[in-house]
């Protein structure tokens, strides 16, 4: 029998508006390697109740998965499986346009990675091969929605060329306030206004 697995910690969104990123250079992501014993996947049918148990890692959300189903691109539903366990550790997923705000552009979401596998940048390797598979669809500009306290996937978007999105007034305090958690220095060039 498998022990419980710790979620990380959920702080509920603290703002009227979603913090978004933007990907507007349309250059591919490198892609880490994938350290032994993992591998990198599409879900598949039978995947449902261990995806439900790693989502649920990260958001107290229930019933998303048919959602994101219905709403990922072909294969966009990416997971990354101990192969010793065959538990899923790791997942992003890449959808198709659905905003109204964005209309005609895909995007990022949902990235999750099991607590107990930090430090081995899964969270990095599914981000990015989402955000490749974004810039191969030719969106014009990919984004994702965030919250102010995602800050380790903050830091992985950044470094792969996310740029934040001020679309409402107030964002670059915010923005400010993220970066400074981060140790990065914030310029308002680090952003992208439409």
């Amino acid at each position: 029998m498998t022990q419980p697995r710790t979620p990380h910690p959920y702080v509920s969104a603290r703002f009227a508006h979603q913090l978004e990123m933007v990907h507007p250079q349309r250059h591919r992501a490198d892609v880490p390697a994938l350290p032994a014993g993992y591998t990198l996947r599409s879900f598949r049918d039978g995947d449902e109740p261990a995806y439900e148990e790693l989502f649920r890692l990260g958001w107290p959300d229930v019933g998303t998965l048919p959602h994101t189903r219905a709403h990922a691109l072909a294969g966009g539903v990416l997971v990354v499986e101990h192969d010793a366990t065959a538990q899923l550790v790791a997942s992003c997923v890449a959808f198709g346009p659905e905003s109204p705000r964005h209309p005609g552009d895909g995007s990022l979401g949902w990235l999750v990675v099991d607590p107990a596998q930090g430090r081995r940048r899964l969270g990095t390797v599914v981000a990015a091969t989402v955000t490749n598979r974004l810039v191969d669809e030719g969106y014009a500009l990919p984004w994702l929605g965030t919250e102010d306290d995602r800050l380790v996937a903050v830091g992985i978007y950044l470094a792969l060329g996310w740029q934040p999105h001020l679309y409402v007034e107030g964002m670059d305090a915010r923005w400010q306030d993220i970066f400074a958690r981060l140790g990065r220095k914030f310029s308002p060039s680090d952003c992208v206004s439409l």
